[in-house]
């Protein structure tokens, strides 16, 4: 299927993943754009399809990119940064089926090439894991991240079973070729247990990619509170040398 796939820009970026679905990765990448913006970067959130989306006044509204909007103050419509939205919460490629309708990679490519145009960092979005479908069988979230060519930001939890998720997670990232940044531990708790303490140095020796921050766990997100630990806590990833290694622009606190 790669001969078909529309041609997008080159930009500067991160394509935020999960090792499972509900891991946080709405929740980081919202955040990582809006602790990008804070910085006066010109960053962007995009995630090309959402299910799973509410109906309101007859219309599917993106919520995902409804959030990123609020939290990083962006002016774009949620139909630029969510182009294909489907109702059912399934993977895109079922909800599609269910709905009758045929994910288009070039409604994709179009509002890609928009905030390309104007933005000087992207922060994109996938749907759930690696090998969720988005067309068919044929056509993966491992394929739009490796259409895009942009770097993985791995989104992880930080308890029992994690480990064993987000190494196989960046080993078949790298199989399929894609450069991975690192991983982000979501939702760590104020006082871990044991699992929790060690897993972190395990994935960085299993998977050889960094752990390039800890989140904590926020009760509050709709708080002003809860959203400013987020930021911060994701400036202080951005600081980091492992943030400028793979090529993201020059934070400092």
């Amino acid at each position: 299927m790669t001969q078909s796939w529309p041609v997008v820009p080159g930009v500067r970026g991160v394509f935020v993943t999960g090792t499972d679905t509900d891991v946080g990765k709405t929740v980081i990448a919202a955040g990582l754009t809006a602790a990008l913006r804070s910085r006066q970067v010109r960053a962007v959130y995009f995630k090309p399809v959402q299910s799973g989306c509410r109906e309101e006044d007859g219309q599917l509204i993106a919520t995902d990119a409804r959030l990123a909007q609020t939290l990083a103050g962006l002016d774009e419509p949620l139909s630029r940064l969510t182009p294909i939205t489907l109702k059912l919460p399934l993977a895109p490629a079922v909800a599609a089926a269910q709905a009758g309708v045929t994910i288009d990679l070039e409604v994709i490519a179009a509002a890609y090439r928009e905030l390309a145009g104007r933005y000087d960092f992207l922060v994109v979005e996938g749907a759930g894991g690696l090998y969720v479908p988005l067309i068919d069988y044929d056509f993966l979230v491992l394929d739009l991240a490796r259409w895009l060519r942009l770097p993985l930001v791995i989104v992880a939890r930080p308890g029992l079973g994690t480990i064993n998720h987000t190494v196989m997670t960046v080993k078949a990232a790298l199989h399929a070729g894609l450069s991975v940044a690192g991983v982000i531990i979501n939702q760590y708790p104020e006082h871990p247990n044991l699992a929790g303490r060690t897993n972190p140095e395990i994935i960085e020796a299993l998977s050889g990619r960094p752990i390039l921050g800890k989140i904590p766990l926020i009760s509050d997100l709709q708080s002003e509170a809860g959203k400013t630990v987020l930021i911060e806590s994701l400036a202080d990833v951005l600081a980091a040398p492992t943030w400028r290694r793979f090529g993201g622009p020059v934070i400092r606190k």
